[in-house]
């Protein structure tokens, strides 16, 4: 008889494909990069992009309300929001109005609608000098039981009523001068801005 020795292998057959593994985590107290808003907010600046939502309504008010809880400088707020929710916005608005550090409103690119209830809450209201204001009146839209609609209507109409009042408070103007200019769907430039009284002025120019 011959003896055969057969090879013993290893637990892991050498054709067998390696298994991926996990990053690995950095150590406990690795610095990282800081992003961009956390470089704004370091320094009292709040960027409002976009169309404010309940979500983004409720993100600015807490970064208002650490700024106003870190320190009693002023915070500059940067809007760029051609739309909003009205409920949204004033929202952020009474959140401005509580708070013991005073909220200056910087417009850059453009803002429109509910989004001017924001501006209209800061105690310095400025824009950039290519800076737009779209002046309409907000809108709704709503669907379901006929009493659940009647009742979003009145609260609608309640808080439009809301916003006319907070931009003819700004702008010393009528509340009905401000509503037939919104129902035209006037567009301001920076200077038209400051004529009206939504701004009072245009950042990068002197008073």
């Amino acid at each position: 008889m011959v003896a055969v020795t057969v090879p013993s292998f290893p637990p892991e057959f050498p054709w067998e494909p390696s298994r991926p593994q996990p990053p690995a985590e950095p150590p406990r107290g690795t610095p990282t990069t800081p992003s961009a808003a956390d470089l704004l907010f370091d320094r009292r600046i709040v960027l409002a992009n976009g169309r404010i939502d309940a979500d983004l309504a409720n993100d600015l008010s807490a970064r208002l309300i650490m700024l106003d809880g870190a320190g009693d400088e002023p915070v500059a707020l940067h809007l760029r929001a051609p739309d909003a929710d009205l409920e949204a916005v004033f929202a952020v608005a009474d959140t401005i109005g509580i708070l013991s550090c005073p909220v200056d409103v910087v417009v850059i690119g453009q803002a429109g609608g509910p989004a001017l209830v924001i501006l209209a809450a800061g105690r310095r209201r400025e824009m950039t000098p290519h800076a737009t204001l779209l002046l309409t009146e907000p809108r709704t839209h709503a669907e379901g039981p006929a009493s659940d609609v009647a009742i979003h209507e009145e609260e609608y109409r309640r808080k439009v009523d809301a916003f006319y009042i907070r931009l003819a408070e700004v702008t010393g103007r009528e509340v009905d001068e401000i509503r037939d200019d919104a129902r035209e769907g006037r567009m301001l430039t920076a200077e038209q801005a400051r004529e009206y009284g939504l701004v009072q002025q245009i950042a990068g120019t002197r008073p």
